[in-house]
């Protein structure tokens, strides 16, 4: 079976050439606008993605040919699902391709507030020596706090460890895996954490998870990160609790607008902010592309 396939967001390049050495019709046409991709798309049987475009139930009836939608990545929040299952179209992603990634970055970034690296960083780069104001904090002995146990918060607890932190899991199925202690309450995690890193999916019960309520549990001083998903944390209520010094310090990789997200939080002075690109390795895009493939040649066959 010969199949047109329409890249949306450019993948791998191994991953396309393995795609057109399997016989697929691939058309890779860079970054097309959704309004391009609109044009495009009623000769499509195959659409990949990756985060940047978003699927709508638009782009999905005006797919009249249609068979599967592929997102070279972990989720599948991007897509319209509802509008593809009601079309019978199968929607499939790369679970785990890039959860290391993400899980480095996690760490990274809390080297970058415990430290304060980039501010520390932009004061060397204004010419300035201001060695006093940079008086950071170790993380070895500190208490992490987990938000969720899949690909990624396994990977972050485990590099916590090895970091000499006390690891505190909050995940809504029950489980043993030591050294880490797994906790049924939230609340339980919100108070004894050091540090808070969020690895969990965006969903209607996980949105605006943390808000002035969760904030307010929290041990002063306490340190968060998210490489998640943005609008799990409120801003706002983010917002007060650094201005009240509750957080004492914030790493972001997820915002709720993108890619405007709210300028008074990431110009905050004590929050280090990136521009969602935690999965964003040579490595990761590699490993998602070519499952991705693998997926599309094996749904191919199952014909």
């Amino acid at each position: 079976m010969t199949l047109s396939v329409l890249i949306a967001d450019p993948i791998d390049k191994e991953a396309q050439r393995m795609l057109e050495a399997a016989g697929f019709e691939v058309s890779a046409p860079g970054e097309p606008t959704p309004e391009e991709i609109m044009k495009i798309i009623p000769d499509c049987e195959v659409l990949v993605v990756r985060s940047r475009t978003k699927v709508t139930k638009e782009m999905i009836d005006a797919g009249k040919k249609l068979k599967v939608i592929a997102r070279a990545g972990v989720g599948v929040d991007t897509i319209d699902t509802a509008a593809a299952e009601q079309r019978g179209i199968e929607v499939i992603n790369a679970p785990g391709s890039n959860s290391r990634s993400v899980a480095e970055h996690a760490v990274g970034l809390m080297f970058a507030v415990a430290r304060m690296i980039p501010q520390a960083d932009s004061s060397m780069k204004a010419g300035k020596w201001e060695k006093k104001l940079f008086k950071g904090s170790e993380l070895e002995g500190k208490t992490l706090g987990v938000l969720g146990y899949g690909h990624v918060g396994e990977s972050v607890a485990h590099i916590a460890h090895a970091l000499g932190m006390e690891v505190l899991v909050w995940t809504r199925t029950p489980r043993t895996d030591p050294p880490f202690q797994f906790v049924a309450a939230l609340e339980e995690v919100l108070r004894r954490a050091d540090i808070i890193t969020i690895h969990l999916s965006k969903s209607a019960e996980t949105a605006r998870l943390i808000a002035d309520s969760e904030f307010g549990k929290m041990k002063q001083g306490v340190l968060l990160v998210n490489t998640a998903r943005g609008g799990i944390v409120e801003e706002e209520a983010l917002l007060r609790a650094l201005q009240s010094g509750k957080v004492g310090g914030a790493g972001l990789d997820v915002f709720g607008n993108e890619p405007t997200p709210n300028r008074v939080l990431i110009t905050h002075p004590r929050v280090v902010a990136t521009p969602h690109i935690a999965a964003l390795t040579r490595e990761a895009q590699q490993r998602a592309g070519l499952q991705i493939v693998e997926q599309l040649i094996d749904w191919v066959r199952g014909q």
